[in-house]
């Protein structure tokens, strides 16, 4: 992980383009990107979330793309891309991480944590709370499309 800035510009024209904030209003989204302190640029290659570990913040996907991994499974069981929010369920719970997150490419992500969240207003927060409910619900939605895929019959 290399600790290099990215300017509030710059992350605010990322911010602006990315679903996960349509919602917010221009001056909620320069609130966030105030924090420039938890944008984090990942390498390819490097670990981004650790299965097993335990976590205190989620990430918003800013740009690039990384792979889903569990020790269960030798192959990648997803893709992550730009505006979507990963680690959130470890967050919530305080349970340990289900999957390895590696980056693929340039990875840049805004960590979240409870300090970040406490300092942002209220009706901020809340929005982060209706994007976490839409982007769960759209998980969900999604496994049991896949699960409901239909099965050949025996022969």
């Amino acid at each position: 992980m290399r600790e290099k800035k990215i300017g509030k510009d710059f992350a605010l024209s990322i911010v602006n383009r990315l679903d996960f904030f349509k919602r917010f209003t221009p001056q909620e989204r320069i609130s966030i990107v105030q924090f420039h302190q938890h944008y984090t640029i990942y390498s390819e290659g490097e670990t981004v979330i650790e299965e097993g570990t335990h976590g205190d913040s989620f990430f918003i996907v800013l740009s690039g793309g990384a792979a889903v991994t569990t020790k269960n499974s030798s192959k990648s069981i997803a893709k992550i891309e730009p505006g979507e929010i990963v680690g959130e369920i470890s967050f919530l719970t305080k349970k340990p991480r289900s999957a390895t997150i590696i980056a693929e490419t340039e990875f840049i992500v805004i960590k979240v944590d409870e300090t970040m969240l406490e300092q942002l207003k209220p009706r901020t927060r809340e929005k982060f709370k209706d994007m976490f409910i839409e982007k769960l619900v759209a998980r969900l939605n999604h496994m049991n499309h896949i699960n409901d895929t239909p099965k050949a019959p025996k022969v």
